[in-house]
């Protein structure tokens, strides 16, 4: 694949970033990396349902200093990982129609009790209740369905692992997860592979082949590829391994995004008329 793309990554603009926008954007530039979806945190909570750490303003300003000073080098589109959406979807959608986002990532971090899910006792719940559990805030995310693809859909696997050191797959609970993705594909939104986790415990991707085969199988399309990286030197980590991982879940295709609408990248030698009028030149 000729055209690196990293539609995931974090600045000091989330409150666990650690490195500015300009650094995200240079180690990209310095890795081959063609295009990237800067993806910072808008993660309302029962707390503090505004988010106040989000400077929107300052957010979108070094957002445009950074394409200019990347002209002609990168591609920098300007995203957003909304946390739990469909737990405050009037303070997600109010933020979305205050500026022109390129791609809208959403995610499950938390439950609707405010818990974390990286706080669940996993030693005290089966591991066909907590996927459940886990899959039914992922069918009312994908309800609310004013975002372009899910994060990390089987991030519980990275915390069960980590912590527990049991593993975790959402295909314990096989109709609820059809049930998910078929929402995804009706809809027409899609999925990340985040490869954060072949750099973190469970050590892959997220999600697996297991569930990324299934939402082929039922007409999934939209795919994109993130490093979720916090640090400079992690963007685009486990690019490749994403790309061979959506080969064999029979993709032919990833997705960037322009004004919340999908272009396709091919990520196979052959020629292909899917969509022929949407692909980007990668040249």
């Amino acid at each position: 694949m000729n055209y690196l793309i990293d539609y995931h990554m974090h600045s000091t603009f989330s409150s666990d970033g650690h490195s500015t926008i300009m650094e995200l954007c240079q180690s990209a530039a310095d890795k081959g990396i063609r295009e990237i979806a800067i993806t910072d945190h808008f993660e309302p909570n029962t707390t503090d349902e505004q988010c106040l750490f989000y400077n929107q303003k300052g957010y979108w300003s070094d957002i445009t200093k950074a394409k200019r000073a990347f002209k002609g080098k990168l591609q920098i589109k300007l995203g957003v990982e909304l946390g739990q959406p469909h737990l405050f979807p009037e303070t997600s959608n109010a933020i979305l129609s205050d500026f022109p986002y390129d791609y809208v990532l959403a995610s499950a971090h938390k439950l609707p009790t405010g818990m974390d899910v990286s706080e669940i006792d996993y030693t005290q719940i089966s591991e066909e209740d907590v996927c459940s559990m886990y899959l039914g805030q992922l069918k009312e995310l994908a309800k609310w369905n004013n975002f372009d693809c899910i994060g990390h859909l089987d991030l519980i696997k990275r915390y069960s692992a980590a912590i527990y050191k049991k593993n975790i797959t959402l295909t314990c609970q096989y109709e609820l997860l059809k049930e998910v993705l078929q929402l995804v594909v009706v809809n027409g939104k899609g999925m990340e592979i985040n490869t954060s986790g072949l750099r973190q415990t469970p050590r892959e991707a997220m999600p697996g082949l297991d569930v990324l085969k299934l939402y082929r199988k039922l007409g999934g399309e939209i795919l994109t590829i993130g490093s979720d990286a916090h640090l400079a030197k992690d963007v685009g980590k486990g690019l490749a391994e994403a790309v061979e991982l959506a080969k064999e879940a029979g993709f032919r295709f990833v997705t960037v995004f322009r004004e919340r609408k999908p272009q396709w990248v091919s990520i196979v030698e052959e020629k292909n008329t899917f969509n022929s009028d949407k692909r980007i030149n990668t040249r």
